[in-house]
């Protein structure tokens, strides 16, 4: 397995090799305690000790020592669809009708199983970092980190990736475009489902009219918060479930998997370059017979 080695170039003076980490790239502490038992620091080309002190123009390596994997997360062989990859993140579209992380049971296939089969293969020593998770039957984009410290970096703060989906709801939706602010929590008595309640966590979307038809409407929507099941929820709040969505009220539709709910665009921020990147994607074509007017 390939260590991940990064390379920074200081450009102001540092008390010490640690503050730099700490500070100006943004280690978390329980990173860095790694980096100090098991992994290795050099100061232009040396190996040297974290106390070391920096001065501007040097460069400081680290190599990341590999990766624990979960016993439960085993490697599997199948398709991965990578929009985008380097070192550091990986964006996949996913299709619908497949979980992101392995059931309970571990009886059916997921997306991680099958990362950690591409990661041995291309002889990639960390877990599985999933930065954007998607339902099983919600299709679309989704960003992981490729190592502890870009998840790191990317999840600090949950707005630090822009996520827009679009959706068809049952029935004609009123208003044009609206922010739902609706709490979110697990609804009593189940494992799996939730709803609207004041005990809650804050949860917000945002949804634009894009299309409406006899029986449907198209949807744009934006999550300003990450909540379980939180476009689902709210739609199903304001009487408009999505369609085949059975678990939030949805009427199945024979000829689609799961419910209408697409990840259409990502815009972040590189964990380690900066630089903002934007992916996007183009919902199912088969949507196009629900919104003619089928069902079957």
């Amino acid at each position: 397995m390939n260590r991940l080695k990064k390379t920074w170039r200081v450009e102001e003076p540092e008390a010490s090799i640690r503050d730099f980490l700490l500070q100006k790239v943004g280690f978390s502490r329980q990173i860095y305690k790694r980096i100090k038992q098991d992994g290795t620091v050099s100061l232009n080309d040396r190996v040297t000790e974290l106390w070391k002190k920096v001065e501007a123009g040097d460069t400081i390596t680290v190599h990341f020592p590999p990766e624990e994997r979960g016993k439960r997360l085993a490697p599997e062989n199948g398709p991965l669809s990578i929009v985008y990859e380097d070192e550091d993140v990986l964006v996949l579209d996913k299709p619908s009708g497949i979980a992101v992380v392995p059931s309970i049971d571990l009886s059916e296939p997921s997306i991680a199983n099958r990362l950690l089969y591409y990661y041995e293969d291309q002889g990639i020593a960390s877990t599985i970092h999933i930065v954007t998770r998607l339902d099983r039957d919600t299709s679309g984009l989704m960003v992981v980190a490729k190592h502890a410290l870009s998840h790191s970096l990317l999840t600090k703060d949950q707005k630090l990736v822009e996520r827009f989906y679009e959706a068809i709801v049952e029935g004609q939706v009123e208003k044009n475009e609206e922010m739902i602010e609706e709490p979110i929590a697990r609804l009593e008595g189940s494992i799996i489902r939730r709803t609207v309640a004041p005990e809650g966590k804050p949860s917000q979307t945002i949804y634009k009219v894009k299309k409406r038809s006899s029986a449907y409407t198209h949807l744009e929507l934006k999550l300003l918060t990450g909540r379980t099941h939180q476009i689902r929820v709210h739609m199903a709040h304001l009487h408009h479930p999505l369609a085949g969505d059975t678990l939030y009220g949805g009427t199945p539709i024979p000829f689609l998997e799961g419910q209408a709910l697409h990840c259409t665009r990502l815009v972040f921020r590189h964990p380690l370059t900066n630089e903002e990147l934007t992916f996007t994607s183009s919902p199912p074509s088969i949507w196009k017979r629900l919104l003619d007017g089928s069902r079957e």
